[in-house]
């Protein structure tokens, strides 16, 4: 099949800007709370984004701590030497915001209005809507012995091979794939499979995926609760 023809059938499959902005969100309240390395889950920051406001931790939601926890437990069970990484949690939404005007600059010659929108949240999502502000969100890839395994692509490679299901890739890479997507879904995670490492618990993505009524998580101002 041509690659093209591929990606575009696979992008129709995903959940889009149109698809969250009217989703309600009901909060409930939860603690950010840091991911402390342990056996099965480490946490290991991709940038410095974040380093003014969590230093060298990531952040998320307690129930979202819980499940990662969970999933890297049944990683365990299927290969013991295998553990997940989180590279990235909480993102500020003063940080999602200048992320988000920084690369919308780069489709304003070819579209506007909602369309800019929708063009630009396919790279990075639009604020009201975005999941790593509200705690929910982790970007995660599984590592042996502290060196990610083949994905196809490398973590924040933003290509379409870094679409979940891009038949372009070797098959020991899809099937890792397929195994950190259903140990994430298995713990009650929703997957962006625009984005191979992407998933989110709470969020408007989680609940227009798994057509819940409302969103739980909204965006949050970070602050360490004693």
């Amino acid at each position: 099949m041509n690659k093209q023809v591929a990606y575009r059938l696979l992008e129709k499959n995903m959940l889009g800007y149109a698809d969250l902005i009217g989703v309600p969100v009901q909060p409930v309240w939860e603690r950010l709370v840091p991911i402390k390395t342990g056996t099965g889950l480490t946490a290991l920051p991709i940038d410095n984004d974040m380093l003014a406001y969590t230093g060298n931790l990531i952040f998320v939601r307690e129930s979202v701590l819980a499940k990662l926890r969970q999933a890297a437990s049944m990683l365990a069970k299927v290969n013991s030497e295998l553990q997940l990484q989180v590279v990235y949690g909480y993102r500020a939404l003063s940080v999602q915001q200048k992320l988000f005007l920084k690369y919308r600059k780069q489709f304003e010659s070819t579209y506007s209005g909602k369309a800019l929108d929708e063009a630009t949240h396919r790279l990075i999502a639009v604020p009201e809507i975005a999941g790593h502000p509200t705690g929910g969100a982790v970007d995660i890839q599984i590592t042996n012995a502290g060196v990610p395994i083949d994905m196809g692509t490398n973590i924040w490679e933003f290509v379409k091979d870094s679409f979940t299901f891009s038949p372009f890739i070797g098959q020991e890479a899809q099937d890792n794939r397929r195994l950190l997507r259903r140990i994430m879904m298995d713990a009650g995670f929703a997957p962006f499979d625009g984005e191979w490492w992407h998933f989110s618990y709470g969020d408007k993505e989680w609940a227009a995926y798994y057509k819940k009524p409302f969103a739980i998580y909204s965006q949050i101002e970070f602050q360490i609760e004693p």
